[in-house]
């Protein structure tokens, strides 16, 4: 830690996925924030260059963000029982990104994501509420809509615990979530914001890539700002060709909202509308690749 730091001691530490408590790392201060203890890693997370973290209570709580290679091997032990510490990426073998999810629908064989065990998969998301286990990786709830018999209260029951959830799922659509703004911003405040008190960190409707949904979004933080509520994160949806064009509408986004926003987009595909002009396996490939990169 950068300024003070609980006497060291020798014990093992317990660690708890990527995180354990009364640990720390020695130096490599990156940057140093206010904030409470279970905001620290996702904080981490959106930071650029931040690999681990600790936060301690020093000067009301603070989280402070570290850089460099590091392992959870590193971390040591300290007499001080509050303090946190713990990686977004583990040097040791069978490393997962902390960026790297996957989309698996409920109706797919449950027992099927055990295939990326041991993979890169950091977390996982299935349009619902209901759990999708894949070994070591967060699962992230999500409340489709509030129409077509989609539950609000059923929802925060469920999500109660999840570390992150997601919103509606392209409300600006007449087939998908099919809310307005001014809708959705009232039920964001009723169903989704609540979890912000129980550390959840809250990820926007997901828009899909038009400029319908850009101007929804746009509307709907508009919105939800005047009754008081906030997103952390934008969830965003493309499908199209070339990586310039993927990356290019990423930036969009995130310019006409504010830049103020991380982003996590939750679908994505190499595709084509146009049947006379389909994509080849090779471009899909090519594209995964170098997306995947970024």
């Amino acid at each position: 830690m950068g300024v003070l730091s609980a006497r060291i001691v020798k014990r093992d530490i317990n660690w708890n996925g990527n995180w354990a408590m009364a640990c720390d790392f020695n130096d490599n201060d990156l940057s140093n924030v206010r904030i409470a203890p279970n905001l620290c890693g996702p904080k981490c997370v959106d930071t650029p260059g931040c690999t681990h973290f600790t936060w301690s209570q020093w000067n009301g709580g603070t989280c402070w963000m570290k850089k460099g290679p590091i392992s959870k091997s590193n971390a040591f032990s300290t007499t001080d029982q509050t303090m946190v510490c713990g990686v977004v990426t583990d040097g040791g073998s069978g490393s997962r990104s902390n960026k790297r999810g996957i989309a698996w629908p409920l109706e797919n064989k449950q027992d099927s994501p055990n295939i990326f065990t041991g993979g890169k998969i950091s977390w996982v998301y299935n349009w619902s509420p209901w759990r999708t286990d894949i070994a070591g990786a967060e699962f992230v709830p999500m409340l489709w809509s509030t129409n077509r018999g989609h539950d609000g209260n059923q929802f925060l029951t469920l999500a109660k615990g999840a570390k992150s959830v997601l919103g509606f799922n392209e409300p600006e659509r007449g087939e998908q979530a099919n809310m307005s703004p001014v809708d959705a911003a009232y039920a964001w405040k009723q169903y989704i914001e609540p979890l912000r008190a129980q550390g959840a960190r809250l990820g926007s409707p997901a828009i899909a890539s038009t400029d319908q949904g850009l101007n929804w979004i746009k509307q709907f933080l508009n919105e939800l700002n005047k009754i008081g509520g906030r997103i952390d994160f934008l969830a965003l949806h493309w499908y199209g060709r070339g990586v310039d064009n993927f990356i290019n509408w990423i930036t969009r986004v995130r310019q006409e909202t504010g830049n103020q926003y991380s982003v996590w987009v939750t679908e994505f595909a190499c595709t084509s509308w146009n049947s006379n002009q389909p994509v080849s396996q090779q471009e899909v490939n090519d594209f995964m690749r170098q997306s995947i990169a970024r």
